[in-house]
């Protein structure tokens, strides 16, 4: 049997193409089976189509397969060469194998911030009523309501706890864990004795209105800080930062476009994409073959914004922590631009850092020295 060149090449090509796509296919139709049967809560989005067609991909798997060994077949009768069949065949290997895992990673990097948006990877918001806000008024005579009105017209919701008779109060602007409703801190913001310390949920957490991602995020803390700073009661020249979880980036990010006194981290990492990639791959079992800390939006780099800030930074980090291990901590207090301290809480883990007395010594230390 002979054939011109370009049929060869033509032939080649759709032969490496339908060995992809049944490669891609069953491997695709194992996995999705596989997650649906054995992720519990966890939510596949737009990847649910893969399974609800399973059967037509097998189907449509083994008819590409069966086709590819027909044109392979094809393909080696035509070549007449011993040399030339083992380097056809080899070729035929690389491109298979290349050409399903670029594939299979362009199907993940498609779903990548569906599958986080979806299942809360990144953001958990916790809803109040105005019941609870109005309680917490009657509550605590030091709390002020605040409503803040953002560039993109959006109300966000919170309060001021004022600490100090002085008529212009230093301030401390906290940022929440990703689960966090910030009324839960109003208890230990009234032992900041002297501080004046700012409670904003981030959007569709507590009252606030929106859906949150990094830019609004980024953007609403530098509105905060611009809304108190140019407030009468509020000593613009002593501004500290403060954020806990994921609460760290925003944080660092506002130190980094405006001027604060110092920044408080407990519990940060040094780049979230790194946790939610691992976390991901984990759960989907892909055991790290992607690359997907690039491909995640949601990426909130503290690393990289760490050398330029000069300011003190006061970083607590639990040794028993194992939602965001110690060592990233560790990453970002070494990169870190100005005088820095860190402190390892004994026995602390993620989410009782706070409830060790060891945390707020250090804290009102930090802010004594501001």
């Amino acid at each position: 049997m002979k054939l011109s060149k370009k049929r060869v090449l033509f032939l080649t090509i759709i032969s490496t193409l339908l060995s992809i796509l049944g490669v891609t296919g069953f491997i695709i139709s194992y996995k999705v089976t596989y997650w649906a049967k054995h992720l519990g809560q966890y939510k596949l989005g737009d990847l649910e189509i893969f399974r609800k067609y399973s059967s037509t991909i097998n189907i449509l798997a083994v008819c590409s397969i069966i086709l590819f060994l027909l044109t392979a077949l094809i393909l080696m009768r035509v070549i007449q060469k011993k040399s030339r069949k083992a380097i056809a065949a080899l070729s035929l290997t690389f491109s298979i194998t290349i050409g399903s895992y670029l594939f299979l990673c362009l199907i993940i990097y498609q779903n990548l911030d569906g599958i986080i948006k979806i299942n809360h990877l990144v953001y958990q918001p916790k809803k109040i009523d105005q019941s609870i806000s109005d309680k917490i008024s009657l509550l605590y005579s030091n709390a002020e309501e605040i409503k803040l009105n953002t560039s993109d017209n959006i109300n966000l919701y919170g309060w001021l706890i004022k600490n100090s008779s002085d008529k212009k109060a230093p301030l401390l602007i906290y940022f929440g864990g990703s689960g966090e409703e910030v009324s839960d801190m109003i208890s230990f913001a009234e032992g900041l004795e002297g501080w004046s310390v700012a409670l904003i949920n981030y959007r569709s957490y507590g009252l606030s209105e929106g859906e949150p991602s990094k830019i609004s995020l980024y953007n609403d803390a530098n509105s905060i800080y611009d809304y108190f700073s140019k407030r009468s009661d509020i000593d613009n020249k002593k501004i500290v930062s403060m954020g806990y979880s994921l609460g760290t980036g925003i944080a660092v990010n506002l130190s980094s476009e405006r001027s604060t006194e110092g920044t408080i981290l407990i519990s940060p990492y040094d780049n979230n994409s790194k946790l939610l990639s691992h976390r991901i791959s984990n759960v989907l079992k892909l055991h790290n073959m992607f690359p997907l800390s690039p491909f995640i939006e949601e990426s909130f780099n503290s690393l990289e914004k760490a050398p330029s800030i000069k300011t003190p930074l006061l970083c607590l980090a639990g040794d028993l922590d194992i939602n965001i291990p110690i060592e990233y901590s560790k990453n970002l207090v070494a990169a870190w631009g100005g005088e820095k301290t860190m402190k390892t809480i004994h026995r602390g883990d993620h989410y009782f850092i706070f409830s060790n007395g060891e945390s707020w010594n250090e804290i009102k230390n930090f802010l004594k020295g501001v």
